[in-house]
């Protein structure tokens, strides 16, 4: 009989054991380090991912915002009489018109003047954003959908539009809180709508109004004193405008982590006086300047910024006064932050949009059709 060497059987169970205690912690080790690098390079993209998508939305809302004020400010003073101002209550018993602006300010005109420029600048009158102080720009432009209608009676409050647009539904609509430019041959008024009578085609403009406006008391610029020169008391060769009073500046109030830029027409309300109305246009943005390009017939002085000492003579346009009629062109500058920090050191990321605007209504009149 033959029999099998006892040392075969012990290594077959050897073979059989597996793998040793070591050779498990080496490929435990080795799987390890291959999981970590993958998760590293997974979270590396996913980072980027972020990042990309963050500085996207950021130049999304940029390019939004800056769209919406370079198409509005090619509109400023278009339909407006040649000076570009049209003029408000003044004199006795008149009050400061009321100016839109961020929420927590009440801006108006100053105490005495006697009309509304088709730009009002307001250099640094915006929140401080990051240590600087923004600036907010008013425009007014004439509505080309309703533009120089015809009146069939005027009173100190009141006005009949003549026959002809359909002020109850579509493109001449008109309703409570719009703006109307009444004029008179060379003498013009700005009023805002209170109540609107679509069956006697009637407009109201009551005292009270939410812009100030509306004052029938002043002494001059309102509606009594249009109604007052010749013809007296006669809708004769009376028209009205339809007049879009339009605001940008930041709020960074309502959500102080995230300032939004606002785009705002007229004031919202016909009778109270709301400054946090307006549509958010653009979101985390952080910088907001207006310079402008003036022609002054004489230095012609550009990027003015229409500070106090500009107003007053002694600065850009000296020894002159800069004046709002004067300005031809707007330089904007509109900054902005990225909304979610990307990198490992939780900064968010930054970028601003420059552009030049040209005002056309400022800058050309219709000799033949303008009856101003």
């Amino acid at each position: 009989m033959t029999t099998m060497p006892s040392g075969d059987g012990r290594s077959r169970r050897a073979d059989a054991a597996g793998y040793s205690l070591v050779e498990l912690l080496i490929a435990m080790g080795v799987t390890t380090a291959v999981m970590g690098a993958t998760m590293a390079g997974l979270a590396d993209v996913t980072r980027s991912s972020e990042v990309v998508l963050s500085i996207t939305d950021m130049n999304k809302s940029l390019r939004g915002g800056m769209d919406l004020i370079e198409r509005d400010m090619l509109q400023v003073g278009s339909g407006l009489p040649p000076g570009h101002v049209i003029n408000v209550p003044s004199g006795l018993g008149a009050t400061p018109v009321r100016i839109p602006g961020p929420p927590g300010t009440a801006m108006t005109q100053v105490a005495g003047d006697t009309d509304i420029s088709a730009v009002l600048p307001g250099p640094g009158l915006g929140p401080v954003v990051n240590g600087t102080a923004t600036d907010t720009l008013t425009v007014l432009m004439a509505d080309n959908t309703f533009l120089d209608m015809a009146l069939s009676a005027v009173s100190s409050t009141t006005v009949d539009v003549a026959a002809g647009p359909d002020i109850a539904a579509g493109p001449d609509r008109v309703s409570p809180g719009q703006l109307m430019m009444i004029w008179k041959g060379s003498f013009t008024t700005l009023v805002q709508v209170t109540a609107v009578d679509t069956g006697a085609r009637r407009l109201t403009f009551a005292d009270g109004d939410s812009l100030n406006l509306n004052q029938s008391t002043a002494a001059a610029g309102n509606l009594p004193f249009i109604n007052a020169q010749a013809p007296v008391n006669s809708a004769a060769n009376t028209f009205i405008t339809r007049v879009r009073m339009i605001s940008y500046y930041l709020d960074a109030t309502t959500d102080a982590a995230h300032p939004r830029l606002v785009r705002r027409i007229n004031n919202g309300s016909p009778v109270t006086f709301d400054n946090t109305a307006g549509t958010a246009v653009a979101l985390d943005v952080e910088n907001l300047t207006f310079r402008f390009d003036l022609n002054d017939g004489n230095t012609n002085p550009a990027s003015v910024q229409m500070n106090a000492s500009d107003i007053a003579g002694t600065g850009a346009c000296s020894p002159n006064p800069c004046s709002t009629n004067q300005i031809r062109k707007v330089d904007i500058v509109l900054g902005a932050r990225s909304r979610n920090a990307g990198n490992s050191h939780a900064r968010s990321y930054h970028n601003a949009l420059a552009s030049q605007v040209s005002f056309r209504g400022m800058a050309f009149v219709d000799e033949y059709l303008n009856a101003f």
